[in-house]
């Protein structure tokens, strides 16, 4: 079966190899102790980048401007019930050299996901809400570092 899967090119989430970044070094400007900061920290060490203390010994700043969720009625039942909602995981952010040259416009990432809810299972939909927003931010997390695969040394 593992050769199967090898074959055809699967790969589990998480084992692909690590993404290489144009620069050495970056500061990273998020707000501290969020589970986003927290995953970006985590996969930029990942991708063997130097994450500085301060913005000024970084030839690269990643600054994350905002960060939200939001969770929206999609459909309702013929009793008026809630049958679904529409979980979307917002982030938008801006890359800048050392001279606070933008090298990448602030671009906003949106990720959505429907999410479909009883109220007989509302702890078990709760648990689901939390789990999907993580998958979101982690898959907008993967986004923002493709984004800074983009920049290259030459715009530097």
């Amino acid at each position: 079966m593992a050769i199967l899967l090898a074959s055809c090119g699967f790969q589990l989430r998480g084992s692909t190899p690590e993404t290489r970044l144009g620069f050495e070094s970056l500061y990273l400007d998020a707000p501290i102790g969020t589970p986003l900061e927290r995953d970006l920290r985590t996969v930029l060490r990942a991708s063997s980048t130097q994450l500085t203390a301060d913005a000024k010994s970084a030839p690269v700043t990643l600054r994350v401007l905002s960060q939200a969720q939001e969770k929206k009625v999609l459909t309702l039942n013929a009793q008026g019930k809630v049958r679904e909602f529409s979980l979307t995981y917002r982030v938008r952010f801006e890359v800048a050299d050392a001279s606070n040259k933008k090298l990448l416009q602030p671009p906003e990432i949106a990720l959505q996901s429907i999410l479909s809810y009883s109220e007989e299972q509302a702890l078990a939909k709760e648990q689901e809400e939390r789990m999907t927003f993580e998958d979101l931010r982690r898959d907008a997390v993967a986004q923002i570092i493709r984004q800074l695969a983009r920049v290259k040394l030459e715009q530097l």
